[in-house]
C-alpha cells in the first residue's frame, strides 16, 4: 500500500500554540489537513495517557495530521460491552473514566495527531484499543441490486505525537473531512 504523506519525507512535530503558526514555519500552510470523528467512549481514549491506536472497520492510505473530533452522540455502554470491547476491555474503558460517564466535548474537535500507520489488528492489539479483537468476517450488505456478502476487518490506525487542543464546534461524520483552511485558525494546540 503506497502511503500518502502530504508533508513529503517530514511531518512536523507540533508544540502548544497556534497549528496555523506551526505549519507556516514549516513551509507547508496550505497543507491538507483532515478530520475523523470518534464516538465516545473511545475519542477522548485518544488523548494522553491513553491509547493511541484505534480501530475502524476500513483501512486507510492516509498518513498525515489528523483533528479528533468527536460525534455529537456516545455509544451506548451495552453496545460497547457486547459488539465492540467485551467485558474486559469495557471494565478498563471504565476504569479509565474513573466511572464517570460523562462526555462534555460532544460534537467538537479535541485534539490533534499524526497518523503514521494503518494494519490489520492483531489479538495483541486490544489493550491498546479497547476494543475486542475479531476475526475477519462477512456482513450482509443489501442495496438496489440486491444483497451481497463484503468481507470485513478491524484495522488499527496507528497515531503519534496525540496532543490536545481547545475544543471547537465541529460538524463530521466518521469517515475523513477535508478541514477548511478557515478552521486551521481554530486549531490552538494546549
Amino acid at each position: 500500500m503506497k502511503e500518502n504523506n502530504l508533508f513529503g519525507s517530514h511531518i512536523p512535530k507540533l508544540t502548544s500554540g497556534s497549528l496555523l503558526d506551526q505549519l507556516n514555519g514549516c513551509n507547508a500552510p496550505n497543507q491538507e489537513i483532515r478530520a475523523l470523528s470518534w464516538k465516545e467512549p473511545f475519542g477522548s481514549l485518544m488523548l494522553p495517557p491513553f491509547n493511541k491506536i484505534e480501530t475502524r472497520t476500513w483501512e486507510t492510505k492516509y498518513r498525515g495530521l489528523v483533528l479528533i473530533c468527536l460525534s455529537k452522540s456516545a455509544y451506548n455502554m451495552d453496545v460497547v460491552n457486547h459488539n465492540i470491547s467485551g467485558r474486559e476491555q469495557s471494565a478498563r474503558i471504565s476504569n479509565a473514566y474513573g466511572y464517570n460517564m460523562k462526555f462534555p466535548n460532544l460534537g467538537k474537535a479535541i485534539a490533534i495527531g499524526t497518523l503514521v500507520n494503518c494494519r490489520k489488528m492483531l489479538p495483541t492489539d486490544e489493550d491498546a484499543t479497547f476494543v475486542s479483537y475479531k476475526e475477519g468476517w462477512e456482513e450482509e450488505k443489501i442495496n438496489k441490486k440486491g444483497k451481497r456478502f463484503v468481507k470485513k476487518n478491524l484495522y488499527c490506525h496507528v497515531y503519534e505525537n496525540v496532543l490536545p487542543i481547545k475544543p471547537f464546534d465541529w460538524v463530521g461524520r466518521q469517515r475523513w473531512a477535508k478541514v477548511p483552511k478557515d478552521y486551521l485558525s481554530l486549531i490552538q494546540i494546549l
